[in-house]
């Protein structure tokens, strides 16, 4: 009876229709402050503005829209009607679902949830695959979500191509990147994507990473107006140039249900005025709030607006955002997404992620999945490496996991929140540790084992280990690292270093308080990578290890391993009190075990395996009593279970 009802309440949309005129303007076609072009279209009795826009010489506007039929269309130009007056009719749209945001979680103009799960697509490079390749097999492999940038080495930069010698005046717009734009939106909305259109990109405004800042038009020794990349964010021509941009990406693609939102930055902690000049953030936190007032001004469409950070960057920047765009590079991507709580009054999800060592790209992208559902957050979260998935034949995996989203009821479930859940009947196992947090602050240093962590992701502790005379002990890891456990039998632990900065690192391991090894790694004129693997011998009964950082800067930590201290299995849930939705991974397969989720009422419920592997399922009836599920037998060693009336 709801998809009914949706069906009917659901608005029917029309257009897009554009009306195209030569026009006699004199100045920077480009420029609203010299021509500030509109259409008003007129029908049914109403009179709808929209922005137009120039191209190829010739001013143009679109309109779509919630009622259909003949609209005259007349064009103004600061403020006086020009040109003649132009019919267009407007026919059945496509898709008119603009994504809305829905509380903690996203919807559609129809009502419908909207679960966003795909991969960044940033750009197309050298023999990656093309826009219209691998979008259409995004979609065939039933995702609906991407990003892309506007960045220069793609041609999709307005102010800036890769070709510098093709550089537009500094006030115009270089066309070809214009006219690319029209290709992306297009095969977006062909395979039925709903992509963030990022803005602007770290490196246009960095010296120190990824930059581009060397080649910008901008910059003063090019020919520009622009001597500090840091003032970006206060200069007045940068403002004028970056709301040039705004509008006249709301002029020519708003009219779009595939720009599922306007990303105004990606990355901005890298900028030279978050990373280098710590003391300028408040103009960062001004410069979103200014611009994400003034897209929200313009657009008739009322698109979403957001941008992206790393987990460090003080949260006042995305304050006025939408939705909340984290990136995460840890150890454990479980461990990170899990980690990340949603927040109370809008919706978060992972915008980018890439797997950490010892950690297949296959995997990585089940994590993300799986952590992004569990933690309660608005959608799993994405995979970076867009290139990888056709080398590493990603997109069976993609296919899977978008399968159990579609099975999981997880879209029908906006109330249900993480959920304790216990499972016990494994056989003990190895247990290996990884970090779930990148460059952010550890949060937890002391770990009672398996107790603590029973998945191996620590998603309160940073992959970067802090040295205890460098600037950020205080504030990133004030104290050392201590793993308790009861030791079976004697054995051997191993801790796995990944590399140490160029600063240098002093790494101390005790066992019960006993040194068992100290270790420099020198200054280098870069992050060298160690790879270095430490044995750790202990005896059974009660053991601590501690790993700290004497030194002057960082080291990072790939992972801990200890041998026979792991319980055969995690398990982690999301539930409300009649569903849950849990991901369990078996050492090994046992013939039964028990299972208990307390916050499930007594009854008869479905219960869904599905084998994550493999990609099949399972379903049959059966009971819970006292949040006892009877009659549960493990199925795959990575098992999703659905468990819902």
């Amino acid at each position: 009876m709801l998809l009914i009802a949706l069906t009917i309440l659901a608005p029917t949309w029309y257009g897009p229709a554009t009306v195209n005129q030569a026009l006699p303007t004199t100045g920077n076609p480009f420029s609203p402050t010299e021509n500030d072009m509109h259409v008003v279209f007129t029908g049914n009795g109403k009179e709808i503005d929209r922005l137009a826009y120039y191209a190829k010489g010739e001013w143009h506007a679109t309109l779509s829209t919630n009622k259909g039929g003949n609209y005259t269309a007349r064009f103004i130009l600061n403020g006086k009607p020009i040109g003649s007056p132009v019919t267009v009719p407007l026919q059945p749209a496509k898709d008119g679902d603009f994504v809305k945001l829905d509380k903690t979680r996203f919807k559609l103009t129809s009502g419908k949830p909207f679960i966003p799960f795909g991969h960044d697509f940033g750009w197309q490079n050298g023999a990656d695959a093309t826009y219209e390749k691998q979008l259409k097999d995004m979609h065939d492999a039933g995702l609906n979500w991407s990003r892309i940038w506007a960045d220069s080495w793609d041609s999709k930069n307005p102010y800036y191509p890769p070709d510098k010698t093709a550089a537009p005046k500094l006030e115009s717009m270089y066309e070809p990147a214009l006219d690319r734009w029209d290709m992306v939106v297009d095969q977006c909305e062909k395979n039925d994507i709903k992509f963030q259109f990022v803005l602007f990109h770290h490196g246009l405004f960095s010296t120190t990473t990824d930059a581009n800042w060397s080649g910008h038009p901008w910059n003063t020794k090019n020919g520009g107006f622009l001597a500090d990349p840091t003032d970006f964010f206060i200069n007045p021509e940068c403002k004028k140039l970056t709301k040039q941009w705004l509008r006249y990406a709301v002029a020519r693609w708003g009219h779009s249900p595939s720009i599922m939102a306007w990303e105004l930055f990606n990355e901005v902690q890298w900028v030279d005025a978050c990373k280098l000049h710590p003391e300028r953030i408040p103009d960062v936190v001004a410069w979103h709030k200014e611009m994400g007032d003034y897209m929200r001004s313009i657009d008739p469409y009322h698109h979403l607006v957001t941008s992206s950070s790393g987990e460090s960057l003080d949260a006042r920047v995305f304050s006025t955002m939408d939705y909340l765009q984290p990136h995460t590079y840890p150890p454990s991507v479980y461990g990170a997404v899990l980690g990340s709580p949603v927040p109370k009054d809008k919706p978060l999800f992972f915008g980018e992620f890439g797997p950490g060592p010892g950690s297949t790209a296959k995997m990585g992208i089940r994590d993300g999945f799986w952590g992004g559902l569990l933690s309660g957050q608005a959608g799993p979260a994405q995979y970076w490496y867009w290139d990888q998935v056709y080398r590493q034949n990603l997109y069976p995996e993609f296919a899977r996991c978008a399968a159990v989203l579609k099975a999981s009821g997880f879209a029908e479930n906006p109330d249900a929140k993480p959920a304790p859940i216990t499972v016990t009947g494994g056989v003990p196992s190895d247990l290996t540790l990884r970090p779930g947090r990148g460059w952010a602050p550890s949060k937890k240093f002391t770990y009672n084992l398996p107790a603590d962590v029973s998945t191996g992701a620590l998603p309160l502790l940073s992959g970067y280990i802090q040295g205890a005379k460098g600037n950020n002990r205080a504030t990133m890891m004030p104290e050392p690292l201590r793993f308790r456990f009861t030791a079976r039998a004697a054995g051997e632990a191993h801790i796995r270093l990944g590399q140490s900065s160029k600063g240098g690192a002093n790494v101390v391991v005790l066992l019960n308080g006993k040194q068992v090894l100290t270790k420099d790694y020198p200054n280098a004129d870069r992050e060298t990578r160690i790879r270095e693997d430490i044995p750790v011998p202990f005896d059974a009964g009660e053991n601590e290890i501690t790993l700290d950082n004497q030194g002057s800067d960082r080291f990072t930590l790939d992972s801990i391993s200890l041998p026979g201290i792991g319980t055969g299995v995690s398990a982690v849930a999301l539930g409300s009190s009649r569903y849950c939705l849990a991901r369990l991974t078996w050492s090994s397969l046992v013939d039964s075990a028990s299972l208990s989720m307390p916050g499930l009422r007594d009854g008869s419920y479905e219960l869904t395996q599905f084998d994550l592997e493999k990609g099949t399922k399972k379903s049959r009836r059966v009971s819970v009593k006292g949040g006892v599920l009877k009659g549960y037998v493990p199925w795959a060693l990575d098992e999703g279970l659905l468990i819902q009336s």
